[in-house]
């Protein structure tokens, strides 16, 4: 456990966005102890309408391993607002610790207000000053407004099989 989150020397500080509809959220690091609770509420009320390739999970047993799992093998940041977490990525180091793979989902009450656009450009920032050289992930063809996103901020997709495997090469891009 240890090791994987050694690669993460520069971390995300706490910082206060303006969300579409003129809301503050918090964009900060996880904080397992004191988040978890919050998180798996989150991913409990999570509309199984926007979950994506089987998650998030379903049960809470299956909710708090993956959320344990996700805590322990990579590092976290969360969106929040009013103390209720609202937004949660997640990367997690590749064997040979110069990739991560990407996994990101906001809170159905809380999409198309720029929230995980936010979550995602620290993501990349923290990654990139990390020394990473790229940020995988994969989403269902379907997901036309992630996709969107994905590209808007770079990533390319690589194969384009059953779903949408994407990438971002750090290398190439800079912020």
């Amino acid at each position: 456990m240890e090791a994987k989150l050694e690669l993460f020397r520069v971390r995300q500080r706490r910082e206060e966005v303006v969300d579409r509809k003129g809301e503050k959220v918090v964009i900060r690091e996880y904080d397992h102890e004191k988040d978890f609770e919050k998180l798996v509420q989150m991913y409990e009320t999570f509309s199984p309408e926007n979950r994506c390739l089987g998650l998030p999970p379903t049960t809470r047993k299956a909710i708090e391993a993956w959320v344990g799992f996700l805590a322990k093998r990579g590092y976290n940041i969360v969106a929040e607002k009013d103390g209720r977490i609202i937004g949660h990525a997640a990367v997690i180091p590749t064997e040979d610790g110069r990739k991560v793979d990407l996994t990101i989902f906001v809170h159905q009450d809380y999409q198309d207000r720029g929230i995980g656009q936010e979550l995602l450009k620290r993501i990349i920032e923290i990654c990139r000053k990390n020394g990473f050289e790229g940020i995988m992930l994969v989403t269902e063809r379907t997901n036309r407004r992630a996709i969107h996103v994905y590209k808007k901020f770079g990533f390319k997709v690589v194969n384009p099989e059953y779903e949408y495997d994407m990438y971002l090469d750090l290398r190439k891009t800079r912020s």
